[in-house]
Order: C-alpha cells, then sequence, then structure tokens
C-alpha cells in the first residue's frame, strides 16, 4: 500500500541520510508517524528526492556530487 509522505517526513530524510542509516530512519519514522515505515520505502524515497550514499554497509555519508553549493 503506497502512503503519501508529508513534507516533515521527506525533509527528515534529507537532513538526516547523511549521520543516520536508512533503517533507523525508517525505524523512527514509524515511532513519529504511527504507520510502519519500511526500510525499502525510505530507500525509494531517498532516492526520490536526489539523496545519493556512499557505497558500503555502514556507511552513512552522501555522495560529493550532490547538494554541494556551487563554489565550494
Amino acid at each position: 500500500m503506497n502512503i503519501k509522505w508529508s513534507e516533515n517526513e521527506k525533509n527528515f530524510v534529507r537532513q538526516n541520510a547523511h549521520h543516520m542509516k536508512d533503517k533507523e530512519i525508517a525505524k523512527t519514522l514509524t515511532e513519529q508517524s504511527g504507520r510502519n515505515v519500511s526500510l525499502q520505502a525510505v530507500r525509494k524515497m531517498r532516492q526520490k528526492l536526489g539523496v545519493k550514499k556512499k557505497c558500503g554497509r555502514g556507511v552513512c555519508e552522501l555522495s560529493m556530487n550532490i547538494h554541494q553549493p556551487q563554489g565550494f
């Protein structure tokens, strides 16, 4: 079942993807929203938002080619 994500939930994913694992984000959103947010749902939303993580298990860093302001 597809449930529409609120802007607050999307912002939470954007703001926390760099230091939280997708699994941790899913758990936190489940607790905050009162609905089951799966790991797969978080990954799909993060990808739709254009937030890319570095490859590797347990890596909580974003790829360098995104969300970098111009001139840095």
